[in-house]
């Protein structure tokens, strides 16, 4: 059997470093995305959003991003 990789996942990291996405949001698969640029692209489409957290960037579904940005 041969194993071929079939896409990217991006999954919401949540609206705070310490508390999970409450919906478990993941971009929607679109069957032309292949690489994770693809994948987040699809997402922005779709109102998800990319902030800094610390030093690193995070997937916000629109949900959360919604939620970090009241926090501000």
């Amino acid at each position: 059997m041969t194993a071929y990789p079939i896409g990217v996942e991006v999954a919401c990291d949540g609206p705070a470093a310490d508390r999970d996405c409450p919906e478990s949001a993941a971009v929607r698969a679109q069957i032309t995305s292949t690489t994770a640029r693809e994948v987040r692209a699809d997402g922005r489409r779709d109102g998800w959003g990319r902030r800094r957290r610390g030093k690193r960037l995070v997937d916000l579904c629109p949900s959360c991003d919604t939620d970090t940005q009241k926090e501000r």
